[in-house]
């Protein structure tokens, strides 16, 4: 299975559109316009929500999203440590021991699951942000884009930081 995660052109919060091969929406990402966490909302296309994924807001040495389903039960916790060579995210669920390895210059990340690789996830060169994501059809499809949007969120927060270093912002 192949889906494409875009942002929009105009967007305050961070929306996102999730659409098949074929161009047709399978999912809809809302984010909030003020979230210090960057908490955003996976719907289907129903408009009632899977998944709500916001960046911890405390850490210590650890990046860290989170991920809840529907009824607000944490469901997975994603981690990138902040001083790392490569970008290599640890994802704690029940599925068992999943791992995003990618390559630190770029939005390109293989998933593998018991060591198993299981998906791919590589970033569209465009004017906005969108992600091609292509994972096994017996995994479930809302959950793997959860995880995308929730490294989305980790990079966009570190990279924000990393801004506001380097042009010596004292927030």
């Amino acid at each position: 299975m192949e889906l494409l995660i875009k942002n929009k052109w105009i967007s305050f919060g961070g929306s996102s559109t999730v659409q098949d091969v074929n161009g047709n929406d399978v999912f809809f990402v809302k984010g909030r316009v003020f979230s210090f966490t960057r908490k955003k909302f996976l719907e289907g296309l129903d408009h009632v929500t899977k998944f709500v994924i916001r960046n911890k807001f405390w850490r210590i040495f650890q990046r860290k999203a989170l991920i809840y389903d529907a009824d607000g039960k944490q469901v997975a916790m994603v981690r990138r440590k902040i001083f790392s060579l490569h970008d290599h995210y640890f994802v704690t669920s029940s599925l068992g021991d999943l791992q995003i390895r990618g390559n630190i210059l770029q939005f390109d990340y293989s998933i593998t699951l018991n060591g198993k690789e299981i998906g791919h996830v590589a970033r569209r060169i465009s004017l906005r942000d969108s992600f091609v994501l292509t994972l096994d059809d017996d995994y479930d499809p809302a959950m793997f884009v959860a995880l995308v949007i929730a490294i989305d969120n980790i990079t966009d927060r570190k990279d924000s930081e990393s801004s506001s270093i380097s042009f010596g912002s004292s927030d």
